[in-house]
């Protein structure tokens, strides 16, 4: 039997098991936190999506921050998906 689903169905990607595909590793420190300044500093370079803003330098200024960063046991990953959805709105 042929499929019967029309061409925009067929098109959508399948979200099913998606819901949680970027998730932060979980973190061993004993006493870890964000501090409001660092939320601040990333928080006043958002990236709006307007024309004439260039993604690739948001995303250079986001590395060069995330990358100064070190806390024992926490991976540099787990910071920058912590930090990314302030940056990113």
């Amino acid at each position: 039997m042929a499929d019967q689903r029309t061409m925009a169905q067929l098109l959508q990607a399948p979200t099913k098991g998606y819901e949680d595909a970027i998730a932060v590793p979980a973190i061993t420190a004993d006493n870890f936190k964000l501090k409001h300044g660092l939320l601040t500093l990333v928080q006043n370079k958002q990236f709006f999506r307007h024309d004439k803003e260039d993604p690739h330098a948001h995303v250079r200024y986001f590395n060069k921050i995330t990358s100064t960063l070190k806390f024992p046991n926490v991976p540099n990953t787990s910071i920058k998906l912590m930090l990314f959805p302030f940056f990113a709105r």
